[in-house]
C-alpha cells in the first residue's frame, strides 16, 4: 500500500495589492482633479479609467484570487469593472447627455452600497489605512450620487475623490516601501 504525501508549497508570488491600489488611486485622483474643476477635458479621465483603474485592478483582482484573498479579489475586480463601466458611460454616444441624470446618481449610489459592504470587512482588518480608504470611498460615492441626483455640492465630490485617491496611493506606496525595509504605518 502506498503512502499519500502532502506537500506544502510556499507562495513566493508578489503582493498584487499595491498594483490594485495604485490603479484605483491614479484613476480616482484623475477624476477628482476633473471634478474639482482643474481641467475640463474628460479624455485623460477615460484613459485612466480604462487602462489603469479598470485593467490594472482586474489583473490585481485575479492575482488576489490566485492567492486566496477573497476581499482583495472582490474589491479589485469589482472596482476594476466599475472603472470600465464608468468609462463606457462617458464614451457612449448618449453619455454626455446623460452624465448628470438621476440614473447616473443611482448607478453611483449602488457602487456606494457595494463599498459600504466592503467597509464592514475592513473593520476587522489590522490595516487602519484600509478603513480610511473605504470610509472615504463610501463618502465619495454617496456625495457624488447626491450631486447627480440634483443636489449641487459644487466641488465637494471632487475634493472627496482627491482625498480618497491620496489615501489609496499612500497605502499602495507604503506597502511597496515596507516590503523593501521601511516601516511606514498602514
Amino acid at each position: 500500500m502506498s503512502e499519500i504525501q502532502i506537500v506544502k508549497t510556499q507562495d513566493t508570488t508578489a503582493n498584487p495589492g499595491p498594483l490594485g491600489l495604485t490603479g484605483f488611486a491614479l484613476a480616482t485622483l484623475m477624476l477628482g482633479l476633473h471634478n474639482s474643476g482643474l481641467f475640463a477635458n474628460i479624455l485623460p479621465v477615460i484613459a485612466m479609467a480604462i487602462f489603469v483603474g479598470g485593467l490594472a485592478q482586474l489583473l490585481a483582482g485575479m492575482m488576489e484570487w490566485k492567492k486566496g484573498n477573497t476581499f482583495g479579489m472582490v474589491a479589485f475586480t469589482g472596482f476594476g469593472v466599475f472603472w470600465l463601466s464608468f468609462a463606457y458611460i462617458q464614451i457612449h454616444p448618449f453619455g454626455a447627455m446623460m452624465a448628470s441624470t438621476e440614473s447616473v446618481g443611482l448607478y453611483l449610489l449602488l457602487w456606494g452600497l457595494f463599498g459600504l459592504a466592503l467597509l464592514l470587512a475592513t473593520l476587522k482588518m489590522k490595516s487602519k489605512s484600509m478603513i480610511v480608504i473605504f470610509v472615504l470611498l463610501v463618502l465619495t460615492f454617496f456625495v457624488t450620487a447626491i450631486d447627480h441626483l440634483g443636489v449641487s455640492l459644487g466641488i465637494f465630490p471632487g475634493i472627496c475623490a482627491l482625498l480618497l485617491g491620496l489615501a489609496a496611493f499612500y497605502k499602495a506606496m507604503a506597502d511597496v516601501l515596507n516590503e523593501n525595509g521601511y516601516n511606514l504605518p498602514t
